[in-house]
């Protein structure tokens, strides 16, 4: 397993520290930084880099996907080193290039606080953008992983595998691996399932994901990610799940949220969780809430004004 090593971004919210930066690794001499956390975070991560990096150049940075808590940092990381490229989807490219709506939609689904945490992006300069079928980097092997989002991209430099959220956000807690699903409106299972089997098919005993620090099981992640996902899809089946009559939509996702924290063996117990990180994770439950709702009734979601 060659050297990898999470470098963090500190972001402007004291709940989120441990979440954001981006994987640095060094392939056939060349310097990669996977992803690069939130805006806010830009300036402390591009800090830490140039200590890890003692003068030599980033030569890239390749984007599993646009959302701001992963390309944040842009801007910081183009004004440290001018001659860095950027590889990204290629649906996720014009975003890039103007990400005016980009922002718009980090604040619609994210909120306000969470929004500024992100960071609005500056334009890319579109001569320094690779698009992920025009890439032509010795050693990587670019993956569509879409799901979390629908331009997600995993990749491979050598036999090690960057994931970002393909496999949700998997943590560690005594030595037992747990899931979040990280299933954002809008969220497609059967698109998600096809690239969990897609991962599936690479070789390898681990796997680098965007918001965990360390190496993850790959064929235990699997096998969780699948499962998770069935419990949830039965869990909102339910007749009892469904909104109740005259139940606000906030009300709905806190109930449902309960009861995710009380049910899904494979969702980290609400009882190993500090206070602050009980309320960021029952944050990010509800989010990935909206996207499994946002799958099955959508026209009705949209008739409630939820969002």
């Amino acid at each position: 397993m060659q050297n990898v090593e999470f470098i963090y971004g500190t972001p402007s919210l004291p709940d989120f520290e441990d979440m954001f930066g981006g994987w640095l690794t060094e392939h056939e001499g060349r310097m990669f930084l996977v992803d690069c956390g939130v805006g806010s975070g830009g300036p402390s991560l591009v800090e830490r880099l140039k200590a890890r990096l003692g003068g030599r150049l980033l030569d890239y940075v390749l984007l599993t996907h646009i959302h701001l808590d992963h390309a944040g940092g842009l801007g910081e990381i183009v004004r440290a080193w001018p001659g860095v490229k950027i590889l990204a989807h290629a649906k996720g490219l014009p975003h890039l290039i103007s990400p005016e709506r980009l922002w718009a939609g980090t604040v619609e689904v994210m909120g306000e606080e969470v929004g500024a945490m992100y960071g609005r992006l500056a334009p890319m300069a579109a001569d320094r953008l690779i698009a992920h079928t025009e890439a032509d980097i010795p050693g990587l092997k670019v993956i569509e992983t879409p799901g979390h989002a629908p331009h997600h991209l995993s990749f491979r430099l050598g036999r090690t595998l960057f994931a970002g959220e393909a496999l949700g956000c998997p943590d560690i807690i005594r030595g037992r691996l747990y899931l979040s699903p990280a299933t954002p409106p809008r969220f497609f299972p059967e698109v998600t399932l096809a690239s969990v089997d897609r991962l599936a098919a690479e070789p390898g005993d681990w796997a680098y994901c965007g918001h965990t620090h360390y190496p993850i099981p790959l064929p235990e992640a699997l096998v969780i990610r699948k499962r998770q996902l069935a419990f949830w899809d039965e869990l909102m089946r339910r007749p009892e799940s469904a909104r109740r009559e005259g139940e606000a939509y906030r009300d709905h996702l806190s109930r449902l949220t309960d009861d995710i924290l009380r049910e899904d063996p494979d969702y980290v117990p609400a009882a190993e969780l500090s206070p602050p990180a009980l309320w960021r994770h029952r944050y990010f439950i509800g989010n990935n809430l909206e996207g499994f709702l946002g799958s099955y009734e959508p026209e009705a979601r949209a008739a409630s004004g939820a969002g």
